[in-house]
């Protein structure tokens, strides 16, 4: 039977190695006892930390370590329980013979003694257990054998055990049980529910385990005020090393009262937020407690005496201990902190960034709130570093996550509003209007186009033209020189308009096909996260569609049959601009906004969709069927990377927008064929021809 195992020449050693030994292997070698030259007797009276570094021969853990590392959260598996019997009496061998019916092996520890036996006990497992199994695998077995020989923290699935070693005078002893592996799902299956950390056995000297497990949804450093500053400024072994000292480490998460009797009755839970003490003389006995209430206790916990009724935060010991706590520089500097709050949360800086910045302050030294001082903070404060100004929205964006919480990129009214508060707890307060200039200043110094900056990312064009016949293959256009030139010239036109806003195009290439083909879907793969389709013909007479166009690049005018005259005047004079002019919402005077953008049309209409002869010169008509092997969803990120790549280097290579030539005549004869039938039309000719 093979079985993971990782070990290591000291408890010290920050790398474990990962390996698997045989079970008899691993039995034999528990076997060999390394002798210590010291005598019983000399052990016993040594320091815990002298007892250490003596026993200290190296150590295995029976399962594996991610990366090598023995902490907490690191354990990828265990193949065997291994446990320490601290509590045994002299005929707990006997006991492991009644008991155990699995394969064991038991041997003996530095303090052993037939009278007061200390063992440890290994159990190979039928299959490997996580971390989070190990622990209701280990108690439940240890249950069985009786939990009040087990120490109680000989369940953490990280926990390491020596090899052998014995005092020069003392009696080493190795006993194997033969038998089959543990079943680890025999145990937890014996759980109603075994993820229940209230329902695990726990020896009588423990209070129930859940006490921990339950503390973790109240996380004290949470809490607000004083009581929170304290516990984020110091751990449960910080507290104890900085203010108690009658507690004495025998190990990483546990202690003894040193004027109790017992050993090692305070464990610490959580990575240090919260310490239960099972001393019964310890004045923070029996309950559990965070950083702030164990300091709180040992210092003034005598004053709740005489103050009947007392408790919480009108007892008399939190009084004193806010007042003591309050002068601690490490708890001023958590106040200060939680004075800026969630602000302070982004980047974790401590301010340090502010030292070398050119800032007016006045005689005393505080910051003057003038324009420039926060033109310079706003510049360099990390945690505002995602302050920018997005040039196809034409308005301020965020880029980066900032102190308080946003679910938008665009910049937000209540973001005014944040970013004052903000200041404000962090600096000075600055008058409105600066704060308003110096944020217009900030973000157009870190202006940026999406667009641009999405076609300067593309990958090279790999040299498959997809462009002329787009259409064609996902659509199932006609292929000819006509449906060719038009996708060419308005993909291009897309690309020279996101470089130059304002280039000169006033086309709209239009799809007319039956409902359902992919006309739209073909549109929107195109503009991704730049598509709009919420333009109406009614937008454009006025400054709606203009409003409408800013921060898209593709637009699509939807189902365009019957259009009016009126509606034929109106599109025909937007699509002819190359610059809006009007006043934003947020902007003080009028301001012209280049056209960044290109358009498409779709109509399922059959008969045509023109109605004014001669607005007809502003569309280019393509009849589509949805006739082809691949569709519009088909289309994968790569295939549009790459249609755009294409399209990138025709613009660069020069090509123009316009038609020319036999293709201009071509366009002519398809906007001719667009323009809608009426089918009295006929009927009316049909009955005026006849005699």
């Amino acid at each position: 039977m093979q079985l993971k195992i990782s070990t290591a020449p000291r408890r010290t050693s920050t790398k474990w190695l990962n390996s698997t030994i045989d079970w008899a292997e691993l039995c034999e070698r528990l076997a060999q006892t390394h002798r210590t030259p010291e005598t019983l007797a000399q052990f016993l009276k040594m320091t815990h930390a002298e007892q250490s570094d003596v026993k200290d021969v190296g150590g295995f853990v029976a399962g594996h370590l991610a990366e090598g590392r023995r902490k907490k959260g690191s354990v990828l598996c265990r193949s065997a329980l291994a446990l320490d019997i601290d509590f045994g009496t002299p005929d707990v061998w006997l006991t492991l013979a009644e008991e155990l019916t699995c394969a064991a092996c038991v041997y003996t520890t530095h303090k052993h003694t037939p009278e007061a036996p200390r063992l440890r006990i290994v159990v190979p497992l039928a299959r490997e257990v996580s971390a989070e199994e190990y622990v209701p695998v280990a108690r439940g077995f240890a249950s069985r054998i009786g939990m009040d020989f087990f120490d109680d923290s000989t369940y953490e699935p990280h926990r390491l055990m020596y090899w052998p070693s014995t005092p020069v005078d003392g009696e080493y002893e190795r006993l194997t049980f033969e038998g089959e592996p543990l079943d680890p799902d025999a145990i937890l299956d014996g759980y109603t529910n075994w993820q229940d950390a209230s329902t695990w056995p726990m020896s009588t000297r423990q209070v129930s385990v859940v006490a921990s497990t339950a503390s973790k949804q109240e996380d004290p450093r949470e809490k607000s005020g004083i009581v929170g500053a304290f516990c984020k400024a110091y751990t449960i072994q910080e507290a104890i090393e900085a203010f108690i000292p009658a507690y004495e480490a025998i190990s990483e998460d546990r202690y003894t009262y040193t004027p109790g009797e017992a050993t090692g009755g305070l464990v610490v839970y959580e990575n240090g937020l919260f310490a239960y003490s099972h001393h019964g003389s310890d004045p923070a006995g029996q309950q559990l407690c965070n950083a702030f209430d164990l300091v709180r206790l040992h210092k003034f916990g005598e004053l709740d005496r005489d103050a009947q009724g007392a408790s919480g935060g009108k007892a008399p010991s939190y009084k004193e201990m806010t007042a003591w706590a309050a002068d601690l520089p490490e708890v001023r500097s958590q106040l200060l902190l939680a004075a800026v709050g969630e602000f302070e949360t982004v980047t974790g800086e401590s301010g340090e960034w502010m030292a070398g910045l050119d800032l007016e302050t006045d005689k005393a030294g505080k910051l003057r709130p003038t324009l420039p001082n926060l033109v310079t903070l706003l510049r360099a404060d990390p945690n505002l570093k995602g302050i920018a100004y997005d040039e196809l929205w034409n308005s301020i964006a965020v880029k980066d996550i900032l102190p308080w919480a946003r679910p938008a990129l665009a910049w937000r009214d209540v973001d005014d509003a944040n970013l004052a508060a903000y200041v404000e707890e962090r600096f000075a307060r600055f008058a409105e209007r600066d704060l308003k200039n110096a944020l217009a200043i900030v973000a157009d110094e870190r202006k940026f186009h999406p667009v641009r900056d999405y076609l300067k990312s593309l990958p090279t064009w790999d040299g498959t033209r997809r462009v002329d016949t787009l259409l064609v293959d996902y659509l199932g256009a006609e292929d000819d020189e006509y449906t060719r030139a038009v996708t060419r010239k308005l993909l291009c036109a897309a690309v020279r308009r996101a470089k130059r806003p304002g280039v000169k195009f006033d086309t709209m290439l239009v799809l007319a096909g039956p409902q359902g083909i992919g006309k739209s879907t073909l549109i929107a793969r195109l503009g991704g996260d730049w598509f709009n389709d919420s333009l109406s013909l009614a937008d454009t007479r006025d400054k709606t569609a203009a409003e409408k166009l800013q921060g898209f690049w593709i637009h699509e005018f939807g189902e365009l049959a019957g259009l009016r005259k009126a509606d034929t005047e109106s599109l025909r004079s937007f699509l002819s601009r190359q610059d809006d002019i009007y006043r934003g919402a947020y902007e003080r005077r009028v301001s012209r906004h280049p056209r960044q953008c290109v358009f498409f049309g779709t109509t399922n209409a059959e008969n045509g969709f023109l109605t004014d002869p001669a607005g007809n010169r502003r569309m280019w008509p393509v009849d589509v069927t949805g006739d082809c092997i691949a569709k519009p969803w088909d289309l994968t990120d790569r295939d549009v990377a790459q249609i755009w790549s294409e399209a990138v280097t025709l613009e660069r290579a020069g090509e123009p927008l316009h038609l020319t030539g036999a293709v201009a005549r071509i366009a002519k004869d398809r906007q001719r064929d667009a323009i809608e039938v009426d089918e009295r039309v006929g009927m009316i000719a049909e009955f005026l021809d006849k005699p």
